[in-house]
């Protein structure tokens, strides 16, 4: 948490260590260009641009987001105000982070897919012949250890495998 103090009000801004180090570099001028900050912070191009980024869209800082080179000219905002005096300023990186659990959530569904048609084929291979929601019970026994499956999914898995034309073979 940080109070900033040379703005027409204070305000107290919750960020991230990096976000509150390229501030601190505007401590003793008022415009730096990204080389400078890449120099007085010692963060990599890649990471410096994020802070930045975040910091611009918050209104902290003024320049041109679309196009950050290290020649590119960044300022201090000193007439930014907001109602709010408490507020978070949140990363980019942060905000990514829906695609990167959407992208997991699928990579889990496809697995749970394979280990679902897994159990099935070896309830069949055991049992040989078994009534339709006799499967489905013995697969929601022998799967709930790891995740409770919907029915809807055991019946998907279950038409896959007929799909591929499985069939136990003694």
């Amino acid at each position: 948490e940080v109070r900033m103090s040379q703005l027409d009000r204070p305000y107290f801004v919750t960020m991230s260590t990096y976000q509150m180090s390229v501030l601190l570099c505007f401590n003793e001028v008022r415009q730096l260009t990204v080389g400078e900050l890449e120099e007085a912070t010692k963060l990599h191009t890649k990471e410096l641009e994020k802070q930045i980024q975040s910091l611009i869209e918050a209104k902290f800082l003024l320049g041109d987001m679309t196009d950050l080179k290290s020649t590119s000219l960044i300022e201090i905002n000193f007439d930014y105000k907001s109602k709010r005096t408490k507020f978070k300023i949140s990363s980019v990186g942060q905000k990514d982070t829906t695609q990167e659990a959407e992208a997991a959530q699928q990579a889990a569904d496809e697995d749970r897919k394979f280990y679902l048609q897994a159990v099935i084929v070896r309830i069949m291979k055991a049992r040989k012949t078994l009534k339709h929601n006799s499967l489905i019970e013995e697969v929601i026994t022998q799967s709930k250890q790891r995740f409770m499956p919907s029915i809807q999914l055991i019946k998907k898995c279950i038409e896959i495998l007929i799909d591929k034309q499985y069939s136990y073979v003694a």
